[in-house]
């Protein structure tokens, strides 16, 4: 017997047939693209793939009077974000991590198998959300060990990342309450369907956006400081770190090494002689700031220094900055912002009057 195809099209139709194509595009374009984070790039790959077939389910049920069946990824794609974070991060994969998929072939052999549990679909939500909260606390843990090696940010904080966890708590709320309302009002879940769609839309750009621009955050692996440290120290040891403080400083602005817009703690460790977990233990300690705080606080002295000097006829505030060691305007507008509390406009303004 001849079966048809009874399509419904509509243009939030055609947004999702739109998204499910850029996914799988952008998922061949992260594949075959040489960049810094190539072996990260093949779980991106696989997070927007899994993420195309959930959107190609949905669709399917929208558009086709039909039953068709597709592989059920909606367990897969997050735990796909979170080892392409670890990898990215060049932090070891464990081998546990495996068994975040075990959910999903579950979850398939139930469908192919023809069983209804509808009460699936709650462990899905719970097991999605909590692998969420965990991408939020290594992307926490990420930016504290960044601020610690780093003296620019750019590309490395995965804050764009975030982003995307958010959309998907977003899409868990919308579901949830989708499954509480729709009891009550049919019209309800269109409205989120179509929030959904545009969300996923957007997202889907976004991954595209920033992760041709992500590179590998760490090349090597890096030193890991015990928070848990019994700190036990006596005036002797405390006298000797403030001296050993202030000779690194002192090391710091001699050598200018803060003008090296690609100084981190492994390039400062070279050049002072001194293991890293030493020197963020004294940076920590002595300043109750980060590496990344103290080298953009010598950034922004020699910039007002610099403000002060002939180069200042010379060169644009920004240009300055780069002499500093800025490399971004959008770090060195914020930063001096920050210490100084005017905007370095406002401050050149400042000097002119005084003169």
């Amino acid at each position: 017997m001849h079966h048809s195809f009874q399509l419904e099209l509509n243009f939030f139709s055609l947004i999702d047939i739109l998204t499910a194509s850029m996914t799988f595009m952008l998922g061949v374009l992260f594949l075959l693209s040489k960049s810094e984070n190539k072996k990260a790039n093949v779980y991106l790959a696989a997070m927007l793939c899994c993420l195309g077939c959930e959107v190609l389910d949905v669709l399917t049920e929208s558009i086709v009077n039909e039953n068709i069946i597709l592989l059920q990824t909606s367990l897969f794609t997050i735990p796909f974000l979170l080892l392409y974070i670890h990898q990215t991060m060049n932090s070891a994969i464990k081998l546990w991590y495996v068994f975040l998929f075990g959910a999903g072939i579950i979850q398939n052999i139930i469908f192919y198998l023809g069983v209804d549990v509808h009460e699936f679909i709650y462990i899905e939500y719970l097991f999605n959300l909590s692998i969420l909260v965990l991408i939020l606390f290594v992307i926490r843990k990420h930016r504290e060990m960044v601020n610690n090696f780093y003296s620019d940010l750019e590309y490395k904080s995965l804050h764009w990342i975030k982003a995307i966890v958010y959309v998907f708590f977003t899409f868990h709320v919308l579901w949830i309450l989708e499954d509480i309302v729709a009891i009550q009002n049919d019209l309800i879940p269109d409205y989120f369907a179509t929030i959904s769609s545009i969300l996923t839309f957007f997202m889907v750009f976004w991954i595209g956006h920033n992760g041709f621009s992500q590179s590998e955050t760490f090349k090597q692996r890096l030193f890991f400081r015990n928070e848990k440290e019994v700190k036990i120290e006596n005036a002797e040891k405390l006298k000797t770190a403030q001296t050993d403080y202030e000779n690194l400083c002192q090391h710091i602005k001699e050598q200018k090494l803060f003008a090296n817009p690609k100084l981190n703690l492994r390039v400062l460790s070279e050049s002072v002689k001194m293991n890293e977990k030493e020197i963020s233990r004294l940076i920590n300690q002595q300043s109750n700031q980060n590496f990344y705080q103290l080298i953009n606080h010598f950034r922004i002295e020699e910039f007002k220094i610099l403000l002060n000097s002939p180069k200042a006829s010379q060169l644009t505030l920004l240009g300055l900055a780069e002499e500093a060691g800025f490399n971004s305007k959008s770090t060195f507008y914020k930063t001096f912002k920050s210490q100084e509390g005017i905007t370095p406009k406002q401050y050149e303004m400042l000097l002119k009057k005084s003169e």
